[in-house]
């Protein structure tokens, strides 16, 4: 199977939406040997900032000599780039030999059902790090925690809690204490358990609560032991632990997550994978976050963020805040089952016109009900619709000297950063 094949068969399987329970996932690795037992994983839930977590903390015990496999979603530059080892993308090769061999499975599942484009993909990078013979990976949630492909794997060395906030209610629960208690279905003890300096109290209480029924401690870092040492765009500094940090990305959430990660990478030092501070240095150095406030263009300005909840929102928002971004025009694209009037409320005081578009995404908010959100919470900001998020990103930049944020969904930030990235 060419690679374009392999992508285009997967594409198809986006039509039978998201498929929460773990049979099909545990049929498909059956048949193929169970290799996630063969693995050590360090495992990441949360709402927001999993990505971020889940990638420095692969580039620290990378940087520390372990051969460290990534598995994250949704997919920001390429279905390739979801799953890595020390950070290199699968081989176009390797990814359609196994989605090949996944596909001839599908007639094999008997009653569990055909898998979904996220079970493929989880059963895909799970085959390829056994073939990797990694030492360790780390693998992010798509959605929740207790039901979610992922949760197939054994007990992780460390289960790793980023901030909860509200989002897929329909899904996992109404309230943070409910949408928390699905995502500590990741907890599943021998672990470590991390949380972020940053969680909520409903959801820490949840976290807590379930640690200790399983007789485990929670470990939090201290964001007062780790003081701030400058906040530009596209660089966070900060001390911990008598190590200066540098991080090439925006945002003082970054900092959390650092600090959430280097917990985590302290935490697995008992499992056999110790790791130097020098080594925490240079991983976090080198650490990369696409779409996470990416500034891709510093005069004028060009941003790019996947936000699309208010907690998300909320902390971009802060980053314009602080930098004193005003003025700017949006380029905007949200799902339709997205907090929008919420997230918009919080982004409009910072712009001064909107650019519309539908994401590429059989959930996404039609443009034109987008336009009439924002028309509600922001009458005097100047709204135009545009077909395509292409058009979108042209129409945007007719005035050359706009400053541009381009958020609202993954799914509209990341092809137009492939557009912007040249």
């Amino acid at each position: 199977m060419e690679y374009t094949k392999a992508v285009e068969y997967i594409d198809t399987l986006k039509s039978g939406g998201i498929k929460p329970g773990l049979e099909r996932i545990k049929r498909i690795l059956r048949l193929r040997g169970n290799p996630e037992r063969k693995l050590k994983f360090i495992h990441v839930a949360g709402t927001n900032g999993k990505g971020s977590t889940a990638r420095m903390i692969q580039s620290m015990l990378t940087a520390g000599g372990y051969k460290t496999g990534l598995y994250s979603s949704p997919c920001v530059t390429g279905l390739r780039d979801t799953i890595t080892v020390d950070g290199t993308s699968i081989s176009e090769e390797d990814f359609s030999d196994i989605t090949c061999l996944l596909r001839s499975h599908q007639s094999d599942m008997g009653g569990a059902g055909e898998m979904s484009e996220f079970e493929l993909t989880t059963a895909l990078a799970f085959i390829y790090f056994e073939k990797q013979n990694t030492d360790i990976c780390v693998v992010e949630c798509g959605l929740g925690g207790q039901d979610d492909a992922t949760n197939v794997i054994p007990p992780p060395l460390a289960a790793v809690i980023t901030p909860v906030s509200s989002d897929h209610a329909a899904l996992l629960g109404m309230t943070i204490a409910q949408i928390t208690a699905n995502k500590c279905g990741i907890i599943k003890p021998p672990c470590a358990v991390i949380t972020s300096p940053a969680q909520d109290g409903d959801g820490l209480a949840v976290i807590m609560e379930t640690a200790a029924r399983h007789g485990l401690t929670v470990r939090i870092p201290s964001v007062g032991s780790a003081p701030v040492k400058s906040l530009a765009l596209g660089s966070t500094e900060f001390i911990y632990d008598d190590m200066n940090i540098y991080l090439p990305l925006t945002g003082l959430f970054q900092r959390d997550n650092a600090l959430t990660a280097i917990e985590t990478v302290s935490a697995v030092e008992q499992a056999g994978f110790p790791v130097s501070k020098q080594h925490i240095i240079d991983g976090l150095r080198t650490a990369e976050m696409p779409c996470r406030q990416e500034v891709i263009r510093s005069s004028p300005l060009i941003m790019v963020d996947g936000a699309h909840n208010p907690h998300g929102v909320a902390a971009l928002a802060r980053t314009l805040s602080l930098h004193s971004l005003n003025g700017l025009t949006l380029v905007v694209g949200m799902l339709a089952d997205k907090d929008v009037a919420g997230c918009m409320s919080l982004l409009t005081p910072f712009c001064r016109r909107a650019v519309c578009c539908t994401p590429d995404n059989p959930r996404a908010l039609p443009a034109s009900d987008l336009a009439q959100i924002l028309h509600n919470v922001a009458t005097e900001l100047v709204v135009e619709i545009a077909d395509s998020a292409a058009a979108a990103l042209q129409l945007a930049q007719s005035d050359a000297q706009a400053p541009l944020l381009i958020t609202g969904s993954f799914y509209l930030a990341a092809p137009l950063r492939r557009l912007l990235i040249v």
